[in-house]
């Protein structure tokens, strides 16, 4: 079996979610999630955050704030709209999200452009909690996760959200009643979220046997209180349950130095993660690209990182 960074486009097209687990236990800790804002111009002109991922080593990319009812991905649905003409081409933003909202080749298109699995953040937020309804874990945003050919799901909160335990919990046992062995479905905390970190090990297994296939924790370093010896544990846990492990980097610390990222990315390494996540706080709704590559050589060296970054999507 090929480790998931000697993958090409028709592997990764072809892939199923049972094979894609397999590929990253094959790995060994060497998968390297970014994710990237959709709702954001693109940090470089011209090119999508998604693109930029994947160049600077990136093998799995993760979409927040895509809205399942208007989608619409800057730096890839709004070339020709002309901005500087004035807001009237800002309509035009309304009627390309329209058409992709029936286009379910949409996601598809997508991963020919970028070359690398595609997922999306999905949120549970409490009821009653004012949010954009197309983010939200729901049956019918689900159904169209399913429908447009993403790989995975990532069942999460952003900043203030409110998303708990219980509901992420609730959240994964709908995504496996819709999706059953189709979609690989990863689910856990970053930080927070407005409701509080998980430092216990059992509500991680809780989350196994929701029906999770990979738990998210925070990095060593990320959140306050974990460490090392905490984020091994919280590992070991996980994979006694039979799960895969991510570790994340969801605290705006992707902007920082190149050393923070690698001691983050080794200490990751240590605790036993089996996917490494960079989050997309840099400058503009992606972390700093040769932040990307630092925790790529990090813990696969250039050898690996740089097949990945240029290996062609036309071989």
């Amino acid at each position: 079996m090929k480790r998931i960074f000697e993958l090409t486009m028709k592997d990764i097209e072809g892939m199923d979610k049972n094979t894609l687990i397999e590929t990253i236990r094959t790995s060994e800790g060497r998968t390297v999630m970014a994710e990237t804002i959709v709702t954001v111009p693109p940090l470089v002109y011209g090119v999508s955050n998604m693109e930029l991922a994947a160049a600077f080593g990136s093998d799995m990319i993760t979409l927040n704030f895509f809205d399942f009812q208007k989608p619409f991905i800057f730096g890839i649905d709004d070339i020709g709209i002309n901005f500087s003409a004035g807001p009237s081409e800002l309509q035009k933003i309304v009627e390309i999200a329209s058409k992709n909202a029936e286009d379910f080749d949409y996601i598809k298109r997508l991963k020919k452009i970028v070359g690398r699995f595609i997922g999306v953040n999905i949120e549970p937020v409490p009821e009653g909690v004012k949010y954009v309804e197309g983010r939200k874990l729901n049956k019918e945003n689900l159904l169209k996760a399913k429908e447009y050919g993403f790989d995975y799901v990532v069942i999460t909160g952003n900043p203030n959200t409110g998303v708990s335990v219980s509901t992420i919990i609730k959240g994964i046992e709908l995504a496996k009643e819709i999706f059953g062995e189709n979609m690989m479905v990863i689910a856990g905390k970053m930080h927070g979220a407005g409701s509080g970190n998980i430092y216990e090990d059992e509500i991680l297994k809780d989350f196994v046997k929701a029906g999770a296939d990979c738990i998210l924790i925070p990095a060593p370093g990320t959140v306050p209180g974990v460490d090392l010896n905490l984020a091994k544990r919280q590992i070991e846990a996980i994979h006694e349950s039979g799960a895969l492990a991510m570790t994340t980097i969801g605290t705006s610390q992707e902007g920082s130095q190149k050393s923070t990222i690698e001691f983050i990315g080794v200490q990751s390494k240590m605790a036993g993660a089996d996917i490494q996540h960079i989050g997309d706080a840099g400058y503009a709704g992606v972390a700093l690209p040769e932040n990307i590559m630092a925790l790529s050589i990090a813990i696969r060296g250039v050898r690996h990182t740089y097949r990945r970054m240029a290996y062609s999507l036309n071989k």
